[in-house]
């Protein structure tokens, strides 16, 4: 260095000092008073979404914002804004929440609305996947490879898994559990069964074996996947807990999070040994993402993005299938007349001995179908905001233009509850569904365009085969001392009030243990 570059250094750090030394509180106060008045000119004159309506303070900070998404609030915000501000408001400095069905439509048509940098925490180890991707052509690649193996063709030859690992497992321990029972019931969890359930089916297609969670009760994989999800969803609303010392705070989902992840890879490295020896492919999802080929460029996955595929597959498949499951129970428990008509359509169609299939109930339960379909439009497992950004251009929405760059929030909580499209929005009507096509277009649970869920088709396969069969085999009551809910403890509104629930990337029940009770026995014909 210099001389004279020295003594420059010098001089800069001598006129730092001397200025930071001369910062007294009152400058502070004035510098902070300075851009607090800066932000709120800017929200209330100069900002393009200044006409929009929407909270006061979501104009002025994101804090509003991360609140709500780690307060498990969200998707009771969403709904509650919406009721407040209308389709289109205001939940953050550059950001907007959508409810309107045919602008929804529109937006997610297109992979112009690109997912914005708040799905990079969802880049597993870095890489770009499925769920996280705004690069249209690697999901275009992505679908055109798993795709073909999501068709109702292929999960057909996957049924008798997807059956046996599903509703026969529950079947043969709940009827073990009634046999040893003198009452000839019992009194189960169906929000703890059902995801124990969904994760032995997943298990079954994604890890090639049986994971006999019904049978050992075993929750432990459960924990590691949905805090993998957990851990993804902080980093994703809080950055900063990517770095240390921040990270320490998120440790024990760290360490649940590599406990899945090396599990995932034992499985894929056993399948590759069984397939060297030369055994027969088995017909799973397992085997399917390692076949899997984009058939117009040839391009394969790597041996990393089957393991980052796989895991979300179980993340995906377990935690949606199983709440919309819980749901559908609750809300028929809470509507007797709904249950007993469910009921009805499944045994005047099914002897007790038949074991209903997918096509089963597709042919002939178009009700008990319906009562899946209310249950997703009011309570919504994908009850929040899922941001999108507007591309370079703009757009005009609900006679409001916004311009490239703002954040788009789709509202699906709104869009399920949007006056405009759904008469008495907060009843629980299925035959809002029945022969309807409309209301099923409008149906926004699996989202909806060009990243729609790939997995929709394998979830519908397991609440029709799991529910329908529960029906069939079972009556259910509330137990006796479940008295703070039920078809006599009404809302606000005069609809039976349901149970709590919490949003964590999904709507779940609160308090699962004191809600989601059931009593069953076997049905005599």
């Amino acid at each position: 260095m210099s001389l004279l570059s020295a003594l420059q250094d010098l001089e800069w750090k001598e006129m730092c000092a001397s200025l930071y030394s001369s910062i007294t509180p009152t400058h502070l106060l004035a510098a902070a008073a300075a851009l607090v008045g800066y932000k709120l000119v800017y929200a209330l004159c100069l900002s393009p979404l200044r006409n929009i309506p929407g909270p006061f303070f979501a104009r002025l900070s994101n804090i509003r914002l991360g609140y709500i998404g780690m307060s498990g609030k969200m998707s009771k915000y969403a709904m509650h804004d919406y009721e407040k501000y209308g389709d289109l408001y205001v939940c953050g400095p550059n950001a907007v929440s959508l409810s309107n069905l045919v602008d929804l439509k529109s937006a997610l048509s297109t992979h112009a609305f690109a997912k914005p940098e708040f799905y990079h925490a969802f880049h597993l180890f870095g890489i770009e996947n499925i769920l996280s991707s705004s690069n249209a052509d690697l999901v275009g690649i992505r679908k055109r490879q798993v795709g073909p193996f999501f068709n109702l063709g292929y999960l057909q030859n996957m049924e008798p898994t997807i059956l046996k690992a599903g509703y026969q497992a529950l079947k043969e321990k709940w009827d073990a559990q009634i046999e040893a029972e003198a009452k000839g019931n019992i009194e189960i969890n169906y929000s703890m069964s059902y995801m124990l359930t969904t994760l032995d089916v997943i298990g079954a297609l994604m890890c090639g074996q049986e994971l006999e969670c019904i049978k050992t009760d075993n929750v432990v994989p459960i924990k590691w996947v949905q805090d993998s999800m957990m851990l993804h969803m902080h980093k994703a609303v809080f950055p900063i807990l990517k770095a240390f010392p921040f990270s320490l705070l998120v440790r024990g989902l760290e360490d649940n999070f590599g406990r899945a992840t090396r599990a995932v890879r034992r499985l894929i490295n056993r399948r590759r040994a069984i397939l060297d020896s030369g055994a027969e492919k088995p017909v799973d999802l397992l085997q399917a993402f390692l076949d899997a080929e984009d058939p117009h460029s040839k391009i394969r996955m790597s041996e990393t993005e089957i393991q980052v595929e796989s895991m979300l597959m179980l993340g995906a498949g377990i935690d949606t299938t199983a709440n919309t499951l819980a749901w559908t129970t609750h809300l028929l428990m809470l509507h007797p007349d709904i249950y007993r008509r469910a009921v009805d359509e499944i045994r005047s169609q099914f002897d007790s001995g038949h074991l209903i299939t997918y096509a089963d109930a597709r042919e002939k339960l178009p009700f008990t179908e319906a009562c899946i379909y209310e249950s997703l439009r009011l309570c919504p497992v994908i009850g929040g905001q899922l941001p999108r950004s507007i591309p370079s251009g703009g757009v005009t929405f609900q006679g409001h233009y916004l311009p490239g760059g703002t954040e788009l929030h789709i509202n699906f909580r709104g869009a399920a509850m949007n006056k405009d499209m759904w008469p008495e929005p907060y009843k629980y009507n299925p035959d809002r569904f029945v022969g309807n096509s409309e209301a099923r277009r409008n149906f926004f649970a699996f989202s909806s365009g060009v990243r729609v869920c790939t997995g929709r088709n394998l979830s519908w396969m397991e609440m029709l085969t799991i529910f329908a069969n529960m029906l069939k085999d079972y009556d259910w009551s509330l137990p006796d001392d479940y008295t703070h809910l039920g078809p006599k403890v009404l809302d606000e509104r005069g609809y039976p009030k349901k149970m709590e629930s919490r949003h964590f990337i999904i709507t779940a029940s609160a308090n699962p243990e004191r809600d989601c009770r059931l009593v069953i026995k076997k049905h005599v014909e």
